[in-house]
């Protein structure tokens, strides 16, 4: 799983690159994006960007020396669906 730094001041964009899972003619109808854990000042979602393959949140807050799971979950026009995650480590600098 990867690690990110982030700053709590900082707006952030993540994303999930889909195209090396996807079967050639496969679509993504549905996307969700989750953080572990929901606290007070923790991480917050924002805009949703979403290309053929590609799937992007815009991430801000969080609570310096705070680690959080950022998690997209898609599902296909297969019937199939799976999660990626990385890690956020929140740090002041």
């Amino acid at each position: 799983m990867t690690v990110f730094a982030k700053d709590p001041a900082s707006t952030v964009d993540y994303s999930v690159d889909w195209s090396d899972w996807l079967a050639s003619d496969e679509l993504i109808t549905n996307t969700l994006w989750d953080i572990v854990p929901i606290e007070p000042l923790g991480l917050v979602t924002g805009v949703e960007q979403a290309g053929s393959a590609v799937r992007s949140v815009t991430v801000s807050g969080g609570v310096a020396g705070n680690v959080y799971r950022l998690a997209c979950t898609i599902s296909t026009d297969a019937g199939r669906t799976v999660a990626r995650g990385m890690t956020i480590r929140c740090l002041e600098r």
